[in-house]
């Protein structure tokens, strides 16, 4: 392994490049010093500051020394400042003394070429003493700290006459602009105090000091206080931002480890292995260093190390040579079928294994393996393979390195199934009128070894297969079948059988039983060629000596047939047909002996073509100066030849008749439309217009040219200006169209509200320029449109929306009410306030509530129209209030209501409230009600914002008109409870609609009394339906008023009606004549139904109907997916019964019965009481006579 780093900055031949750098410095003579800077005279004030700036140049470099009257300055007071370079010094005197310090001060450079000086006089000024004008520092600079890299501005402010000029010195020395290549810049434009400022980009540590500014004018020097300036440098440890990661990797492999670390100061990298320093000392890079790893053979731990002032932290990375898996071992097959295979192996790893590949193959194939990839365990069955194929199958293994080498290969072959297609070519021909010859080709998916074949024949097609006579031959692509009778026709089928069973047998094949009478021709097919054009074949008859082949065929929808007769082929081709029409062919072949058998039919659809007619009833109509309107009709279905998939509209310009320049075409790629809009044209001008379809095959016939002339050009938009009013109006003012075309008749303005979609329309005239709109409402936008008119119509509009000011609401939401309780919440919904009063867009509703026994104001806010108030007390009475808002604020407060929490304590009422049936527009809602309930207390069901009361003693409701497909919430209550009595709650889904259209009669022919036949409707989608219920309702009086629809009828008491039909159908009582019952059951629907058959349908008995009576009907479907919901198809017509023949209606007018029933009952009643009397009266007269016998006798 060769270990070599890659770091960011490299220092090469380093002693060489300073070698060439000496030798470059040229040597320069020694000279005279020269002065560069010299120091200036100076006023200053007692107790201030003076500074004196001396720099020479020369060679030898000069000494600079100052001196004061011939004396070379000493005192604490004086302070000598030598600059970084020693280029020359600064003379710093702080504080002054007034006449002490007065002198002339001499600068003296000195080398051992020579000497020179210079001088500069020093004035120092009491405070008395100083002159108007002398400069004054009106804000120095402040102590200041930044970041480095950040930008610091030290500000200075001087005022003085002549203004002073700003120079700056930082510790004591002055400032070099010049020299910090711009990153330092005293401000010269601004305001005070920015101008003069000093200003330090990308700041360093050496930036850092004490600064002073120093104003200066011809009165005198003065110095701002000193301000330090600190640049504050970072200090973070190291700590790695990418660390090393592990790999593993192949042996003899190459790997990159990249380490990088960040810190401030930032910290240097190196690598490590063990005790091994991988990085030298001195190419140590900075922050990142990527050790490059190559020709790894072994594994190993390398250490990336982050050093810097503040630090040093190390990371480990593990490089792991890792081979690929072996091969699995010990691969066998455990088990096979017709088309799948489960393999066993061993890992035959000692470390796991990520995962297992599987490679097959068919023997038998040319092409390369099949992968199963992801096996997880070292079981697995593969799937989808041919029944009695032989496979090569081996293992992978895969880890995260790669894929191992294959284990040994192993073969199986599947086990046998049933052939799965019939034998080819099933041919037969008679070898005399008893005795027929039968052959065919093996089937193309044998799935095993073929043990022999079935030949089924019969000479009565109706019956199943396993009625036919049969004949068995052992593996032989040919047989013969005796004992025939002659002079018939047989069909026969022949399938292949396995030792698993058999195959599909073939398509019928016919055969007449007359020697030399050819057999029905085989393979017959029909491939379209053209757009007229079908080409038939078939196979070559086995030895049947033809002499010409008879063809029918035919249109599908159509009974008229030709016939073709033609001399002995394998194929025919038949022209001249219709585009894009389906055909049908039946061939037979015919020998001297006779005709043979027709085949059965095949069918054929022609290609498609261009359409043969154009479209109809093509009209072109005027919709403005430069537009107009093309509309029409589709080719008849028979001339279209294909599916339309557009049309195209050609317009051409005419004059005088003629067309000028090339016509223009409009596609419409819309095979549905029948409408298009020319636009763009030119006023009072003559177009011909034509209209064509096309298809894929391209365009049929145009259309009969329609001339037209387009209109007057209509006038330009009119100019318009609208200013709204305080007083909720706007004055619209207009000027007429710029462009006007022809004499202005007068203009039209459209106006509406944007909700709204009805526009108010004005009409004004030529001399009208305004008009005042008043009524606008506030916080709302509008939308007006004007234009102009003239003799050809009217122009094109000027759109205009204008929005008037917000304002709060002035009215309330409208019909706040309860819709939901429970013990501690109450749900509320309300209308928003009327659209005149809301004065802008309601962002918000505010409910005001409290305990009616509180002063205190409960509140809480939504953006809808409904709320449900949480954290109630049970059993509590609340005042409650609502208030919309809008942008400006909120309106007026409703009217209070009041609402009753319920209790916790609240007796159960009702239980078990739930659905019985679900309908389209209907819902069956039933409970139970305890002993203990008041009946006299109404329920009351609310739904959807709806309610409607239930007397208290029923324990059932019908909800009518509802929607179908919509979801519905119901809850009872008991109008009775102080608590509002919410108790219970529902939730379904109405059922779709998948009827439109109703049952309807069917005439019998001829007609039997007590039946009807009628014609059942449609279903959308009947994958939805679980049982479909034919439902008879007797037509009465009383039914035609209760159940307008039959959604009205009580389901639950309907199904119940008819539970047990077929053991009551025998019962003709006469109420259930009156009644609805279901007459069917089934599971699909059909096309014809008769009623009264006297049938049964899954339990439900077809009774058949007593004439002279009218009935309806309807379908009852019942949906799967969804428990006790049922859609309905409408109502049919009365359908009235005949009577029976030469039977006489039995059974009285059901109406009558309940009339005469009581009028009969009474007068019985009466019979009896009279009978009753006069016995009695007939027993007192003979109690009478015998006493009065016994009284004689005494």
């Amino acid at each position: 392994m060769v270990p070599q780093t890659r770091q960011g900055s490299a220092r090469h031949g380093a002693t060489s490049l300073l070698l060439l750098l000496c030798l470059a410095v040229p040597i320069h003579a020694d000279s005279m010093p020269s002065f560069v800077k010299t120091p200036e005279d100076q006023t200053g004030i007692s107790g201030g500051v003076a500074s004196f700036v001396c720099q020479a140049v020369g060679e030898p470099k000069p000494r600079i020394t100052w001196m004061k009257k011939g004396k070379k300055v000493s005192s604490q007071r004086f302070e000598v400042i030598e600059f970084d370079d020693g280029s020359g010094s600064v003379l710093r005197i702080q504080p002054l003394r007034t006449h002490r310090d007065e002198a002339i001060y001499e600068c003296t450079a000195t080398n051992s070429v020579g000497e020179i000086n210079t001088s500069a006089k020093l004035t120092v000024l009491e405070e008395d003493q100083i002159p108007h004008g002398f400069p004054t520092i009106d804000m120095g600079p402040q102590l200041k700290v930044v970041e480095r890299t950040r930008t610091a501005t030290m500000l200075c402010a001087a005022s003085g006459n002549p203004d002073p000029e700003i120079s700056w010195f930082k510790d004591f020395l002055p400032v070099d602009i010049n020299s910090s290549n711009g990153r330092i810049k005293q401000l010269r434009s601004g305001g005070t105090p920015i101008r003069g400022a000093l200003q330090i980009e990308n700041s360093e540590e050496s930036d850092q000091g004490k600064y002073e500014c120093v104003a200066v004018n011809s009165a005198g020097t003065r110095y701002s206080a000193p301000a330090n300036l600190y640049v504050r440098v970072r200090r973070v440890p190291p700590r790695f931002s990418i660390p090393p990661t592990n790999h593993e990797v192949m042996p003899g492999g190459s790997v990159n480890l990249t380490c990088v670390a960040v810190g401030a100061p930032m910290p240097y990298v190196k690598w490590m292995k063990g005790e091994q320093e991988l990085t030298k000392e001195e190419e140590m890079p900075i922050g990142r260093n990527v050790l490059e790893l190559t020709n790894i053979r072994q594994s190993g731990n390398y250490t990336c190390v982050a050093i810097s002032s503040l630090g040093m932290i190390d990371t480990t990375a593990q490089i792991t040579v890792k081979a690929l898996p072996r091969p699995p071992a010990s691969l066998i097959v455990t088990e096979t079928t017709a088309t799948s295979v489960t393999l066993t192996w061993d890992s035959g790893n000692p470390e796991p294994v990520s995962y297992y590949v599987i490679q097959y193959r068919s023997k038998i194939s040319d092409n390369g393996f099949q992968e199963v990839d992801g096996v997880a365990s070292t079981r697995y069955s593969i799937g989808g393979l041919s029944p009695y194929s032989e496979y090569e199958f081996r293992v992978m293994a895969v880890n995260n390195i790669g894929r191992g080498p294959p284990s040994g290969m192993v073969e199986t072959r599947t086990s046998e199934q049933a052939p799965s297609s019939p034998p080819l070519r099933v041919q037969a021909r008679m070898l005399s009128a008893t005795t027929m010859l039968v052959q065919w080709e093996p089937p193309e998916e044998p799935n095993g070894q073929i043990r022999g074949y079935r030949v089924y024949y019969t000479s009565d097609l109706h019956f199943p297969l396993s009625t036919w006579q049969k004949h068995n031959t052992e593996d032989s692509s040919l047989t013969t079948i005796s004992g025939l009778v002659p002079d018939i026709t047989y069909g026969l089928r022949v399938l292949a059988f396995t030792s698993v069973g058999d195959g599909p047998p073939s398509d019928i094949l016919q055969v007449k039983t007359q020697q030399g009478v050819p057999a029905q021709p085989t393979g017959f097919e029909a491939e379209a060629e053209l757009d007229t054009r079908i080409m038939l074949s078939w196979l070559w008859p086995v030895q049947d000596q033809i002499t010409k082949y008879e063809l029918t065929y035919w249109e599908a929808d159509s009974d008229n047939k030709h016939h073709v007769i033609f001399d002995p082929a394998g194929s025919y081709a038949i022209d001249s047909l219709k585009p894009d029409t389906l055909y049908k062919f039946s061939l037979a072949a015919r020998s001297e002996m006779g005709l043979g058998v027709y085949t059965q039919p095949i069918e054929a659809r022609t290609a498609q073509s261009v359409p043969g007619a154009p479209p109809r009833r093509v009209e072109v109509d005027n919709i403005n100066s430069t537009a107009l309107r093309v509309s029409w009709k589709p080719p008849l279905q028979q001339k279209q030849h294909g599916h339309i998939r557009g049309y195209q509209v050609v317009y051409s310009r005419l004059e005088n008749g003629e067309p000028r320049g090339q016509p223009i075409i409009l596609d419409v790629a819309l095979p549905e439309a029948q409408e298009a809009v020319i636009s763009g044209l030119l006023p009072e001008t003559t177009y011909s217009v034509t209209v064509a379809a096309y298809t894929t095959k391209g365009d049929g016939a145009r259309s009969k040219a329609k001339v037209v002339t387009t209109t007057g050009a209509v006038p330009g938009k009119p100019t318009m200006i609208i200013s709204t009013t305080i007083g909720n109006t706007a004055l619209i003012q207009w000027q007429p169209p710029k462009e006007m075309v022809g004499e202005l008749m007068g203009y039209r303005l459209r106006y509406k509200r944007e909700e709204e979609d009805i526009y108010t329309v004005r009409d004004f005239r030529r001399t009208d320029d305004h008009f005042t709109v008043t009524g606008l409402h506030k916080g709302a936008t509008y939308i007006f449109k004007l234009c102009a008119k003239n003799r050809a119509g009217n122009g094109e509009e000027y759109s205009k929306e204008i929005s008037t000011p917000e304002d709060v609401p002035s009215s309330y939401p409208q019909n706040l009410k309860v819709v939901g309780l429970t013990t501690t919440t109450t749900k509320l919904a309300w209308d928003p306030p009327p659209l005149p009063e809301r004065n802008g867009k309601i962002v918000r509703y505010v409910v005001v509530y409290r305990d009616i026994n509180s002063h205190q104001n409960q509140t809480n806010g939504t953006a809808d129209t409904e709320m449900t108030i949480q954290g109630l007390k049970p059993d509590t009475t609340y005042d409650i209030r609502v208030r919309a808002f809008t942008g400006k604020g909120g309106g007026p407060i409703s009217p209070s209501i009041q609402s009753r929490t319920m209790s916790t304590s609240m007796p159960e009422f009702t239980k078990n409230f739930g659905v019985k049936a679900v309908m389209k527009t209907s819902v069956l809602l039933t409970w139970e009600v305890p002993e203990t309930y008041k009946s006299q207390v109404p329920f009351k069901i609310l739904y959807n914002q709806q309610s409607v009361e239930v007397q208290g003693d029923l324990k059932r409701k019908l909800i009518t008109r509802l929607q179908p497909d919509t979801d519905y919430s119901f809850v009872l209550m008991s109008r009775g409870n102080s608590a509002g009595g919410l108790q219970q709650q529902v939730s379904i889904r109405t059922a779709p609609d998948l009827f439109t259209t109703k049952p309807a009669h069917q005439k019998l022919d001829p007609e039997e009394g007590g039946k009807l036949a009628i014609t059942l409707p449609e279903v959308h989608n009947s994958a939805l339906v679980r049982w479909f219920y034919i439902v008879v309702v007797p037509v009465t009086p009383s039914t035609l008023r209760h159940w307008e629809n039959p959604e009205d009828i009580d389901l639950d008491e309907l199904m119940g009606n008819n539970r047990d039909a077929a053991v009551r159908r025998r019962r003709r009582q006469t109420q259930d004549f009156l009644r609805p019952y279901i007459a069917a059951k089934l599971e699909s629907l059909p096309e014809r139904f008769v009623l009264g058959d006297e049938k049964t349908y899954s339990n439900y008995y077809n009774k058949p109907l007593p004439g002279q009576q009218q009935y309806r009907t309807f379908i009852l479907a019942a949906l799967k997916d969804r428990d006790s919901t049922f859609t309905v198809s409408p109502f049919s017509e009365p359908m009235m019964v005949k009577l029976h023949s030469g039977m006489s209606r039995h059974v009285e007018d059901p109406e009558m019965l309940w009339v005469m029933g009581p009028v009969l009952a009474v007068v019985l009643i009466i019979i009896i009481v009279i009978a009753i009397l006069l016995f009695k009266s007939k027993q007192e007269r003979w109690v009478s006579s015998v006493s009065l016998s016994l009284s004689l006798i005494r």
